[in-house]
């Protein structure tokens, strides 16, 4: 221990210690000769005995230095001050180097951020790693692309875990105190009517059992937070609601409390507002208000039409339940005992079904909640990781290229060193930390770009949501990430020409002179360098074949035809019904609205709908008239529908004022319907009706064409049935969305919209307002961005690879300029010096390319669940990037080449 002070304390005062070592072996050298010449030695002899006897002084410094403090801690230092004049002394090339690091290691940063928020992350509560979500296996069918579930990106399985479960099942699992210290569970109500004051909003809602907050252990910011006993029926109307709703609503949490509220017109008080970082337990939600379970009896929504009926019914599955596990229990533990109880309780309530077909319990982990991003975005999140770390290996075979290059330049300084006695491994760890401390300083520049890249992610996954849950940040995690990131990166591109350079021919190298460049190989010999390029061209076309898949896929999206004329198009939800208009007088409302939105200067027409244009549910039909085609969607539309979408009324007519809340039942159908049903008889004057309710006949006055109103984007579009809105079909009218066809910018009404709305009704908040064009473009927000992010990725591993050739192509015909002059003396023209530097960068090309393409072509496959109407195997796709790829790269051998063939023979041989 005293040794280890002793050695802290020598690194603490070096300079005086190495005074003091002057000082004590100038004394003992002056002893030495004193002693020598009262020997009776001259002067001069007696000093040089003295130091003969002494010793070399170099070396007796050193060995003392060694008994001081730790070798390896002062060669380090040494090596760390001589790496950063290196790089201070050759800045083109650390610059080309901090760069290229930086944006690969910047890109891996981003993506690995957000993977720790979404796959690797607890939620903000105690104890995360005891907490389950109990799941039920189904036989649904698997879903992929974009909206995949966790499994999907495992391979194929037989179904997939939907996590609720019916009410009388939860209070089954609420039992089994042996297995669970507490089971709570929740349920999305939507946005609620909130009414504070004399301000009305919506706010998302959930509800969420007695114990939720308990169970999580989550602390109050102000007040206190749901129990046991504000759960059951008959109790206080109560409401908590988040931190962030706290700010916006009340100017902070303490002025929230004890404020009366209203949610869907009945009244609730606010207890309590939760912690600033508790946003649920699903990160892909973010309530603004929690009320107990047995409120949704008071608290109609759409989600529970009859509550009082489902609240117990066990084949209603609603609740998302989860638990606690005790001490000791373990999740298979928890299977074991918890998944025959559930079988045997299922069959009991599911006499007619089969065995195979009831649902199985799945306990998964509930550490980082439900989760439904963790769902959707995982495998998109891999995928774009695994294109950053390809343009990282690419950035490091590229400087890794530029440290060979720079490796035979220094021949002669690294032969002189070992000439002198330097070891060859003390060398190689040297030129390592040079490496090393570059890739540190590129990791460090690329948290600048990890930033920028992380706000690029939020609003990929996030969809420009201000209120966004889930935000991604540079923690100690990402942080430790970046710093191994760096050291790993430094090591791998920095070792091998560390230890070409060290294997050395003392002899020829010291021989040459400092202008020389060494030997200039010719272009049959496959160098280590040569090697980096091809693995650069493989990897670069592996990307940019991956890259054109998206874009290919992108236009196709793009340049689907909707059916309807997308531009000048505003639109907006109203739900009258949640602000205390019955059903009849909504209707009402909605009509004597619409014909005062219509009446604005510059809107040319104005009409409603039940559903966006751009989504829709189905609803099961049937005809008196043999089957219904399968999937028919039904819409509930108002007049001036199909003029203010621009969609043509093929036969007949449309639906008009006169329809709405007429005795006599019409409706629309578009021409996917009328050729399906009819097989090309006239539709006009048949009759459709619901299944469940037969003595519901409308009669078909009109036939439009196909457009994909009611679908997605995605969806190829289906038979569709367009009702009056007043019309009951079994339906309750609730929420209307209006479109507006406006003269110029459609956000320019928005203004005049809302205080006409207002004067309507100002209990009546107006919500989703945006352009029809927006709201398209929404739904493929997450593609356009994965497009651009991929093709952006493809644009830099070109660049980088294209950079790194020309650098060393460059270097190769700088090294061969004797060769070249001389064959330009003997007469060989500038066409064919050009062909012989080119001639290595195509054979270069066309090795790269075949090993990219078949492997373009297996990594193309992972993609497919993200393309549309493109196949994996693209031959466009290929072929683009092949081209441009060789085009990029004979650019960038061509310049050297260019060079090489203006070479001036007198020059170059006496430059020899």
């Amino acid at each position: 221990m005293s040794s280890f002070f002793r050695k802290l304390t020598w690194l603490a005062g070096r300079h005086q210690k190495e005074s003091d070592l002057q000082d004590e072996l100038r004394f003992h050298l002056e002893e030495e000769a004193d002693e020598q010449i009262a020997s009776g030695r001259s002067t001069p002899e007696a000093r040089l005995a003295a130091r003969r006897d002494l010793g070399n002084l170099a070396l007796v410094q050193e060995d003392t230095r060694a008994a001081w403090s730790w070798t390896f801690v002062e060669q380090f230092a040494q090596d760390v001050r001589y790496a950063f004049r290196t790089i201070a002394g050759n800045r083109s090339f650390s610059a080309l180097a901090i760069l290229s690091l930086a944006l690969g290691i910047g890109a891996n940063t981003a993506i690995f951020s957000f993977m720790d928020s979404i796959m690797l992350r607890s939620l903000p509560v105690d104890h995360p790693e005891s907490l389950v979500i109990l799941s039920f296996r189904t036989h649904e069918p698997e879903v992929s692309g974009f909206n995949m579930h966790e499994d999907s990106f495992l391979g194929p399985h037989d179904g997939f875990a939907d996590s609720v479960c019916s009410y009388p099942a939860f209070e089954m699992f609420r039992k089994n105190e042996r297995i669970f210290s507490d089971v709570f569970g929740y349920q999305g109500a939507g946005d609620l009517h909130f009414v504070s004051g004399d301000r009305a909003d919506l706010a998302k809602t959930e509800y969420v059992t007695g114990n939720y907050f308990h169970a999580l252990g989550v602390p109050p910011a102000a007040g206190r937070l749901i129990m046991p006993d504000d759960d059951r029926a008959g109790a206080s109307a109560v409401a908590v609601i988040s931190y962030a709703f706290s700010q916006r609503r009340f100017a902070g949490a303490e002025n929230a409390v004890g404020k009366p509220v209203f949610l869907n017109q009945h009244p609730f008080t606010v207890i309590g507002v939760a912690p600033p970082r508790f946003f649920g337990a699903d990160p892909a939600v973010v309530p603004d208000v929690y009320i107990p379970m047995h409120a949704v009896l008071d608290v109609e929504t759409n989600f529970f039409p009859n509550s009082a009926v489902n609240f117990a019914d066990p084949n209603f599955e609603w609740v998302v339940p989860m638990a606690r596990l005790r001490p000791g229990v373990g999740i298979a533990q928890a299977q074991a005992v918890l998944a025959p109880q559930l079988d045997q309780w299922m069959r009991t309530i599911n006499t007619n079904r089969r065995r195979d077909d009831l649902p199985r319990l799945v306990i998964r982990n509930g550490g980082a909640g439900l989760n439904q991003l963790r769902f959707e975005y995982s495998k998109p999140l891999v995928i774009l990781l695994i294109l950053v770390a390809l343009i990282l290996a690419i950035a490091c075979a590229n400087i890794a290229n530029l440290l060979l290059a720079r490796a035979t330049a220094r021949r002669r300084e690294i032969a002189i060193r070992l000439g002198i006695g330097a070891g060859r491994w003390r060398l190689v760890r040297q030129l390592l930390t040079e490496s090393v401390i570059l890739a540190s300083v590129g990791g460090f520049s690329g948290i600048l770009f990890a930033v920028w890249g992380i706000g690029v992610l939020t609003n990929l996954i996030g969809k420009g949501q201000e209120n966004f849950a889930l935000h991604a940040d540079l923690n100690w995690h990402v942080l430790l990430v970046v710093a191994g990131l760096s050291i790993l990166t430094g090591t791998l591109f920095g070792l091998a020409p560390a230890l070409q350079a060290t294997r050395v021919d003392l002899l020829s190298a010291l021989k040459e002179s400092r202008t020389s460049t060494g030997r200039a190989y010719g272009f049959r010999r496959f160098t280590l360098s040569r090697l980096l390029i091809v693995v650069q061209i493989a990897i670069s076309l592996v990307i940019l074949v991956a890259a054109g898949l998206f874009v290919r896929s992108l236009n196709k999206l793009e340049s689907i035809d909707l059916g309807f004329h997308r531009e000048n198009i505003l639109t907006f939800n109203l739900n009258a019904v949640q602000a205390g208009h019955n059903e009849s007088e909504a209707a009402e409302f909605y009509s004597r609205l619409r014909a005062r939105l219509a009446a604005i200067p510059g809107v040319r027409s104005a009409s409603l709908s039940n559903y966006t244009l751009v989504s829709g549910r189905s609803m099961t039909m049937t005809s008196v008239r043999g089957d219904q085609p399968k999937g028919t969607l039904v819409m509930s539309v108002g007049p001036d529908f199909f003029t203010t979408i621009q969609t043509p009324i093929l036969l007949g007519r449309a639906l008009e004022s006169r329809d709405m809340g007429s005795s006599h039942q019409v409706a629309v159908v578009n021409q996917k319907f009328a050729s399906r049903r009819f097989a090309g008889k006239d539709p006009l004057g048949e009759f459709v009706e619901f299944a469940a309710f037969k003595d519901l006949r409308f009669e078909i006055v009109g036939v439009c064409g196909d457009a994909l109103v009611g679908h997605g984007v995605r969806d190829k579009g289906g038979p569709t049935v367009f009702l009056p809105f007043t019309a009951d079909h079994g339906e309750p009218l609730r929420a209307v969305y209006y479109e507006l066809r406006t003269a110029g910018n459609p956000l320019a009404y928005v203004s005049t919209v809302r205080d006409l709305v207002r004067e309507a009704d100002p209990r009546l908040p107006v919500s989703e307002v945006q352009t029809q064009s927006a709201i398209i473009d929404g739904t493929i927000n997450r593609e356009v961005i994965f497009a651009r992010l991929c093709t952006g990725f493809a644009l830099l591993a070109l660049a980088i690879s294209c950079v790194g050739l020309y650098g060393v192509m460059s270097y190769n015909v700088a090294r061969r300029i004797a060769e070249i002059g001389i064959r330009v003396a003997l007469g060989a023209r500038r066409a064919s010096v050009v062909w012989m530097v080119l001639r290595e960068v195509l054979l270069l090309a066309a090795i790269g390319l075949s090993i990219s393409i078949p492997a373009a072509l297996f990594a193309s496959k992972v993609l497919k669940s993200f393309l549309y109407d493109v196949e994996p195997r693209d031959p466009v796709s290929i072929v683009v990037a092949a081209v441009s790829l060789v085009t990029v790269t004979i650019l960038a051998g061509y310049l050297p080449a260019r060079f090489a063939s203006g070479t001036d023979p007198m020059s170059a041989l006496r430059h020899e």
